[in-house]
């Protein structure tokens, strides 16, 4: 029995490896996965068997990239790809999204080429388009890109001086359906930025990432959802930070490296809906409180607010959550607040004087981080970055979490928390630095 039991069991397993279930699979499946494939990938499938010798050409989304292709003629073998997967495309077979990766062959692979790919592609109906480490050429291609009217997506590498002036005065976009844009400016004008916004009327979800930039103003009244990555630099700096945007409801602002807004920066901000908002800053110095409380006030509106300071290296720990001296911040909706910064003493006071503008908070929780300790930051002591947080259920002082501060044993707790002395401003004038 056993012997007869392990030969129908062998049996089993081996008639399992005999079935192809990829040849099982709908059409319609088998084409989906395609469309995951680069290019070369899914043509490469045709081979396999008769039924899928034309369904690569079915599939509505193409990746054509240089990747896969034969050595060292792999620009030859790119330009027949594309000529075969797009340009003799039939017209039955749409192309909704088109992801092209061209850096590799710059300069050698002229615009015309391109040209003719995105004419082509929007006329099959092209939606959603990625341009991936574009060549020099990009600037030559703008027009085209711009003038394609079925685009409800695009998302465009690095734009730098020389493509900007195609965005100067006499610059026109017919791209009306367009709903997702993604951007990365480098060292150019913020009126170039400006100018396009207001020609995308449909235009709902922004994200930018830009570098080098003295002024930024966006304004747009249909944009609802912004990303914003600023890479800091020593020079220039932000004099002037303008949003103007009415229906934005999502905001996530990210500053990287060098804190990069000047002294003397202005920042104003319209946003009456806006519901939930991610500040990320990174190497904040004590002169930054200034341009971190103008970013304060601009979002005062906000429901929900995530917070997250990493503090830069200092012998003395100062105040960098407000300007000592300024008006806190009022925050009448909010309700939720997630923040981790370093709570030390004069951080904390900080936060305790803008948790009392805060009627409507519902949540509320802090997370102390202790900036990085090097050999250089002379005069310091570990002790005066230790977190002045309560100590919480775990016994220890490393975040502090509220939740239904509305409720009564709970809201006794919060009160409690806001009654710690504030001795903010008195250390503030006997700091000596």
């Amino acid at each position: 029995m056993c012997n007869c039991d392990l030969r129908a069991e062998s049996g089993v397993e081996s008639m399992a490896d005999e079935i192809d279930f990829l040849s099982i699979l709908p059409d319609d499946v088998v084409i989906t996965i395609l469309s995951f494939l680069p290019a070369a990938v899914a043509v490469r499938t045709s081979v396999l068997c008769r039924r899928f010798r034309n369904l690569w050409k079915e599939s509505r989304s193409v990746l054509l990239t240089p990747r896969y292709l034969p050595r060292p003629n792999h620009l030859i073998f790119f330009l027949r790809m594309g000529e075969r997967v797009i340009l003799k495309r039939h017209p039955s077979h749409p192309i909704l999204t088109l992801h092209l990766e061209l850096r590799r062959f710059t300069p050698r692979l002229g615009d015309q080429f391109i040209h003719m790919i995105l004419v082509k592609a929007q006329s099959l109906g092209l939606r959603h388009l990625t341009i991936h480490e574009s060549p020099h050429d990009l600037v030559y291609l703008l027009p085209s890109i711009f003038s394609i009217d079925t685009l409800e997506s695009l998302d465009l590498p690095t734009v730098g001086p020389f493509h900007a002036r195609m965005f100067h005065s006499g610059f026109t976009s017919t791209c009306f359906r367009l709903r997702t844009l993604s951007l990365r400016f480098f060292n150019v004008a913020s009126f170039n930025i400006s100018r396009i916004l207001p020609q995308l009327p449909s235009l709902e979800d922004l994200h930018l990432e830009i570098r080098a930039m003295d002024c930024l103003s966006l304004p747009s009244q249909t944009i609802r959802k912004l990303k914003l990555i600023i890479i800091g630099a020593d020079d220039p700096k932000f004099d002037s930070l303008a949003f103007s945007l009415p229906s934005l409801e999502s905001l996530h602002l990210e500053t990287r490296g060098p804190f990069p807004f000047s002294t003397h920066c202005s920042i104003h901000g319209e946003f009456p809906l806006l519901k939930n908002a991610v500040i990320i800053l990174d190497e904040v110095h004590a002169p930054d409180a200034t341009a971190v409380m103008k970013l304060l006030h601009s979002i005062s509106h906000v429901q929900e607010l995530s917070l997250h300071v990493k503090e830069e290296k200092y012998p003395i720990p100062s105040p960098i959550l407000l300007e000592p001296g300024k008006t806190v911040p009022d925050f009448p909706r909010l309700k939720h607040l997630d923040a981790s910064l370093c709570f030390h003493d004069r951080n904390f006071d900080a936060i305790i004087m803008v948790l009392r503008n805060c009627p409507a908070l519902e949540s509320l929780k802090l997370v102390h981080k202790i900036p990085k300790f090097t050999d250089w930051a002379q005069g310091r002591k570990r002790k005066d970055w230790r977190s002045e947080l309560p100590r919480n259920a775990d016994g220890n002082r490393r975040y502090t979490y509220f939740t239904n501060l509305h409720l009564g044993k709970n809201r006794k707790e919060f009160m409690k928390f806001l009654a710690k002395k504030c001795t903010f401003m008195r250390r503030i004038k006997n700091l000596d630095v």
